[in-house]
């Protein structure tokens, strides 16, 4: 049977994120390792956690975060964050066209 999850409001709080593959099955290679390790980086610059510690396996990976207590973001920090999600605009993202 399982716990139920707490979750703390208002003040800061460290969690452990936890995901494993469909039936375990080791489909985390090197190369896939690499990406979701820049991947969890990235996730969490954008989402204003700190990264404490991480381990990746080839069917389940561990994270735990710290979560800052809750805050105003500004305009220009939530601009900040976009930008390093999406690093590169693209024509759409500014109102501009493909070109064929």
């Amino acid at each position: 049977m399982r716990t139920r999850r707490v979750k703390v409001s208002g003040s800061a709080a460290i969690y452990h994120v936890m995901s494993h593959t469909v039936a375990g099955t080791p489909y985390l290679d090197d190369r896939a390792k690499e990406i979701l390790r820049k991947m969890i980086w990235q996730v969490a610059a954008f989402s204003g956690v700190d990264v404490l510690t991480y381990s990746i396996m080839g069917n389940h990976f561990h994270v735990l975060v710290r979560i800052s207590e809750l805050g105003e973001v500004s305009d220009a920090e939530l601009l900040r964050r976009y930008r390093i999600l999406y690093p590169k605009p693209t024509g759409s993202q500014w109102g501009q066209s493909k070109k064929s």
